[in-house]
């Protein structure tokens, strides 16, 4: 599928996988910020101002304040995908949660990865922590 996109149309977000903000930003009472990429020219959305992703794209971050259980997700982060997601007992403790984290990134090769797949605790604290 991806190999089929014009590489004349594709915008320079595209290949670096960073969108760059341009022009006004506006932000939500909840305190997301909305502006428009300089090179693709769409809708763009940043929680922290750091980051910046597609507005109509899946939002981890949303579905960390709307969370009722806490659970790992594993993230391909040049592909923005979540691969796995690993639920975790409510009002498990630091150690579980260690080694937890130490399993599933032994399963998912993390450390071999090159710093492409994060995993990422998602609480129901209105959080989404990279944990590593």
């Amino acid at each position: 599928m991806l190999s089929k996109i014009n590489p004349a149309i594709v915008a320079q977000c595209w290949y670096m996988r960073r969108h760059v903000p341009e022009g006004r930003r506006r932000r939500e009472v909840d305190g997301v910020m909305h502006c428009t990429c300089r090179y693709c020219q769409r809708p763009i959305r940043s929680r922290d101002g750091g980051r910046w992703d597609l507005a109509e794209a899946f939002d981890l971050d949303a579905l960390a304040e709307g969370a009722r259980t806490c659970h790992f997700c594993v993230v391909d982060t040049l592909d923005d995908m979540v691969i796995a997601r690993y639920p975790m007992p409510l009002g498990a403790g630091d150690e579980d949660i260690a080694t937890r984290l130490a399993e599933i990134c032994e399963k998912h090769e993390v450390e071999d990865s090159g710093g492409v797949l994060q995993v990422r605790l998602v609480t129901n604290r209105n959080a989404l922590q990279q944990v590593h």
